[in-house]
Formats: C-alpha cells, sequence, structure tokens
C-alpha cells in the first residue's frame, strides 16, 4: 500500500510540472498566433512556474526511484513508466523555452478589413529583406499573421533602434486597385491591431 502511494506521489509530481507549464505556453501561444494579444503576465507565470517545478520534479524522481529499488524485479514496467513521464519535463521545457525564443523575434498583427466596398484579392508583406503573402480578406473580416522584424543595427537592444520599413500592399477584388501602405512601427514580440478603413487607410483604433 505505501508502495502504491508512494509511486502515485511520484507520478504527480512529474504530470503536473508538465500538464501546467504546457498549459501556459500553449494559453500564451494561442493568444498570439490566433487574436494578436500579448499576455504578458503569462511570461512571468511561466518563468515562475519553472522555479517551483525544478523541486517538484525532483522529488518525483527520487519517490520513484525509490519505489524501482524496493519493488525491483515485479514492476519495473511502472517504474521505466514514472521515470520516464519525470524525465519527460526536461525535454519539453528545452521545446518550450526554444519555441518561445522564436516567437519573441515575431510581431503578430491582427489586420481588419473595414472597407465596405470592396474585398481584398490580396495582401502581401513587403520591405528589402522579406516578401510574404498573406492572402485574401474579406469585407468586415480579420486575419492574423506575423513576420519578423528587422532592426537596422542589427540589435534590439538600443533604447529605440531603428526598424526596417515594411510595405503592406492591397490589391482589390472588384476594381483591380493596388494601394501600398507603409506598416506601422512594430517592434520584435509586439501585437497590434490595424484597421483597413473605407479609403484604404491603416489605423491603429477604429471609432
Amino acid at each position: 500500500m505505501k508502495n502504491k502511494i508512494l509511486y502515485k506521489i511520484g507520478l504527480l509530481c512529474g504530470l503536473i510540472p508538465l500538464t501546467v507549464g504546457l498549459f501556459i505556453f500553449f494559453t500564451w501561444w494561442t493568444a498570439r498566433a490566433f487574436f494578436a494579444i500579448d499576455l504578458n503576465s503569462f511570461e512571468g507565470y511561466g518563468l515562475l512556474w519553472t522555479l517551483i517545478s525544478i523541486p517538484i520534479a525532483t522529488i518525483g524522481l527520487l519517490l520513484v526511484i525509490i519505489f524501482a529499488i524496493r519493488n525491483y524485479p515485479n514492476f519495473i514496467r511502472q517504474s521505466i513508466f514514472g521515470l520516464s513521464l519525470i524525465l519527460a519535463n526536461i525535454p519539453a521545457a528545452y521545446l518550450v523555452l526554444v519555441k518561445q525564443a522564436d516567437l519573441e523575434k515575431r510581431a503578430y498583427i491582427k489586420i481588419y478589413n473595414k472597407n465596405e466596398v470592396d474585398d481584398l484579392a490580396e495582401l502581401k508583406l513587403k520591405s528589402n529583406y522579406f516578401e510574404k503573402v498573406i492572402g485574401e480578406l474579406e469585407r468586415s473580416e480579420s486575419k492574423v499573421f506575423y513576420y519578423y522584424p528587422k532592426y537596422v543595427n542589427g540589435r534590439g537592444t538600443d533604447r529605440y533602434p531603428e526598424v526596417e520599413p515594411v510595405t503592406l500592399t492591397l490589391k482589390t477584388k472588384k476594381h483591380n486597385n493596388t494601394v501600398e501602405l507603409k506598416l506601422l512601427r512594430i517592434d520584435k514580440g509586439s501585437c497590434l491591431k490595424l484597421y483597413i478603413d473605407k479609403e484604404f487607410n491603416l489605423l491603429t483604433k477604429w471609432d
């Protein structure tokens, strides 16, 4: 009975850090990738949970090792499963950190087509260093996309570094007109909402 309790506590010590950590990360990522919302507080939660998870996972690892030693060789499969679950926190944490570092280099934009006259047959981002096709955008619809802003001096550590200019090209569906708009400044790791009005201007606020 004591051995089973020991084993179950060890599993929980491995499962809780993994599930809570992944939940925090995917919530933060989903807000950016689908809604262009920056949940700044979740980054702090993630760091705090990482610090909390280290002792929890360590305790779980010790408990499962004790269980394995006490019950060898009767519960080999259970012991391997418990150890694998706890040790899975290491590659999971590494992948989350790598993915977060990449996401912090992106600028997420949610663009709304508030033009009630014409759909947009094509949206395209262009600059001196890249070109990205975003696709169509119908009236009263929105779309989230991202790109990697580039600082002129190659660094983002200055107080207010210069950012390479980016142009948003719009092509209307009915009238087949092409409009080029200079994209507003957006830094790495930022999220921005933009509105295209009836005059094909870019607005940061819609009244």
